[in-house]
């Protein structure tokens, strides 16, 4: 089945999804930043026979748009999958779930509340903790949050900051790397306030969430590029194969979504 554009609406706001596949497996997916659902289509033909694919937009990003006055919060996470699952068909059943870069933030939040029902949970270039650490900051601490809106308003200020920052090793080189990819761009600046802004009660206890993975039995699957200068991958390499039943993928790859060799992998490990 074509990839197909659907939206649902909840409570006062409006949530866009992607639908490709006639698999009997589902696999809820989310992207990274400046993507959309729609950017899972490059796997199109190699999920398709086995998946149907349920990829999201989160707020901010292709027209899923959050309106409402209070943060996001994993139980809007759920009750929205949860929604699209009755709409889908699939509220009962099993499912994986694939997150790209960002999309890992809300893909431990189904995890963490739908873990009895998730057979694999799949990370691409998943952030580092401490860029976990430094977003916490950024959105949850008055001072941090404070210091994003003046560098928001002053981005000339914010090329000084983070380079000075990288050079007397404040800043680790996987944050300067991503933050020096949208100084001067003010638009593209706005969209990563607020989507950071948006997942900023989205945080994971790692010790509890690789013990509630054990527990529940998950496949978990680290795929990982072996030249990827934002998010590197060390830390989380180490992280997951403490787990029981894990995998790790290491692809001579950058920080990316659709590449010949991810996509290769899919086709290993789902033929």
């Amino acid at each position: 089945m074509p990839m197909i554009f659907k939206s649902i609406n909840y409570k006062h706001s409006k949530v866009s999804y992607h639908r490709f596949g006639n698999g009997k497996e589902i696999m809820v997916a989310f992207h990274g930043f400046n993507q959309s659902g729609q950017s899972f289509s490059y796997f199109e033909e190699i999920l398709e026979k086995r998946f149907t694919v349920i990829a999201i937009d989160f707020f901010w990003h292709g027209e899923s748009v959050w309106k409402e006055e209070q943060d996001f919060s994993d139980a809007d996470m759920c009750n929205i999958v949860w929604q699209i699952a009755s709409r889908e068909g699939f509220k009962h059943q099993k499912f994986s779930v694939c997150s790209f870069s960002m999309g890992a933030r809300m893909a431990r939040a189904l995890v963490k509340n739908y873990a009895h029902q998730i057979n694999y949970f799949i990370m691409l270039s998943p952030p580092t903790f401490a860029f976990n650490k430094f977003l916490n900051f950024t959105t949850n601490n008055p001072i941090g949050l404070a210091a994003f809106k003046y560098f928001l308003n002053t981005p000339g200020s914010l090329q000084k900051c983070v380079g000075f920052l990288n050079k007397v090793k404040i800043l680790n080189r996987s944050i300067y790397v991503f933050t020096s990819k949208f100084v001067g761009n003010q638009q593209r600046l706005e969209k990563v306030y607020n989507t950071w802004y948006s997942q900023r009660k989205l945080q994971t206890d790692f010790n509890e969430f690789a013990k509630l993975v054990n527990k529940n039995q998950i496949k978990v699957i680290l795929v990982v590029g072996k030249g990827d200068l934002i998010t590197p991958p060390l830390p989380m390499i180490k992280y997951v194969r403490k787990m029981q039943n894990s995998s790790v993928f290491i692809l001579q790859k950058k920080h990316e979504l659709a590449t010949q060799q991810t996509k290769q992998f899919f086709a290993s490990l789902f033929a």
